[in-house]
């Protein structure tokens, strides 16, 4: 698929296309080429966008934002942990300086507003041999601008949502800068996890009711740790969790 058109936005290189299977894809082909670090590629619409754990992200053409980011860091893995949470930090502050809904986030990688999910955030890596250090990233990032003109599919009606109530001219281009140009200032803090402050800040968990999956155990959600896990208490015993998700129970 050719480019629509390239340009620049603060460090980042940013080829655009009309469609694409999913942006993670091409872009970690891209990365194995030697892509240079803050290339970034966005579609305007997406036939295979991938959220976590092999999910589908529903991409139609003209209501929503998608987009990665390859980043080549010689940190360790412990750190590279953290690009997902920082990135969900990024696009919350991004979207709000467009004019959006208030947005919270939901542990770890989905933001949230008026009880909807908005965005979802998958980061994809390649890690040196030994394990410790990253070689590159990819940070997907899928945003709902406003809400497709015949509604969402069944199976997301109801869990679906977007961030603004309607489109503007420009709106997907101004939030695709602002986007990039906060993620550029959030990395600056990751080794230091100042951005942990607005990530706690931000989520919609915190002192309420879970289901912790796949193993089905209910729990209250009580802190997030300078590790980014989250911490719920059971009625016998206090976890933290490194991965995987947490259900809301209504």
């Amino acid at each position: 698929m050719p480019e629509i058109k390239r340009y620049r936005v603060g460090g980042f290189t940013v080829a655009e296309y009309d469609n694409l299977d999913s942006t993670n894809n091409l872009l970690k082909k891209l990365a194995s080429d030697g892509a240079p670090d803050g290339t970034v590629v966005i579609a305007r619409s997406q036939t295979g966008g991938k959220g976590r754990l092999g999910r589908s992200f529903f991409s139609p053409e003209g209501c929503g934002l998608y987009m990665s980011v390859l980043l080549r860091r010689n940190v360790p893995v412990s750190i590279a942990k953290l690009l997902t949470p920082l990135a969900a930090v990024a696009v919350a502050e991004a979207l709000e300086r467009c004019g959006s809904k208030r947005i919270g986030i939901k542990w770890v990688n989905d933001l949230y507003a008026d009880g909807k999910k908005v965005c979802g955030i998958l980061t994809e890596t390649q890690v040196r041999p030994n394990g410790g250090s990253l070689v590159w990233a990819v940070v997907g990032i899928g945003i709902n601008l406003f809400e497709p003109s015949g509604g969402y599919p069944e199976d997301i009606i109801g869990r679906a949502g977007a961030a603004f109530a309607e489109n503007a001219d420009g709106l997907r281009e101004r939030v695709a800068a602002e986007t990039l140009l906060s993620f550029e200032r959030c990395l600056g803090s990751i080794e230091s996890k100042a951005f942990l402050t607005e990530y706690r800040a931000r989520s919609i968990l915190y002192n309420r009711e879970v289901t912790v999956l796949p193993a089905g155990i209910t729990a209250r959600v009580v802190g997030i740790d300078d590790d980014c896990r989250l911490i719920v208490r059971t009625e016998s015993d206090e976890l933290c969790l490194e991965s995987g998700e947490v259900s809301l129970k209504l």
